[in-house]
């Protein structure tokens, strides 16, 4: 797990946030021409919907903070309720990576 806390997500620059009817959601945009159905459909986005604390993260991702600094933001912010943090954090920002949405960076490559 230490190794990970060193790591910086870097996110995809996009994907936005964006708050709708009190919803957070990331809006992914659909460019590919493999899309061109789905756009008909859905309109020029697929979003996911994010919670308070997955908004708040999402923010905080910004190519510079660390996930140690965004887990202490996160536990400034919103207390126990974020607890058992790191877990949550890290198995957040994999879930992201793992749909494009962030890409790790090492402080070394920035």
């Amino acid at each position: 797990m230490e190794e990970y806390l060193e790591l910086v997500p870097v996110p995809n620059p996009k994907v936005r946030l964006k708050k709708i009817d009190d919803k957070y959601y990331l809006l992914i945009p659909m460019d590919s021409k493999l899309d061109f159905l789905a756009r008909r459909l859905h309109g020029d986005y697929r979003r996911i919907e994010l919670d308070e604390i997955g908004a708040y993260t999402w923010e905080l991702c910004d190519g510079r903070r660390t996930v140690r600094e965004i887990g202490k933001a996160l536990r400034a912010r919103f207390g126990e309720e974020v607890e058992p943090l790191y877990e949550r954090l890290v198995t957040f920002l994999f879930e992201l990576a793992k749909r494009y949405l962030v890409e790790f960076k090492r402080v070394s490559e920035l």
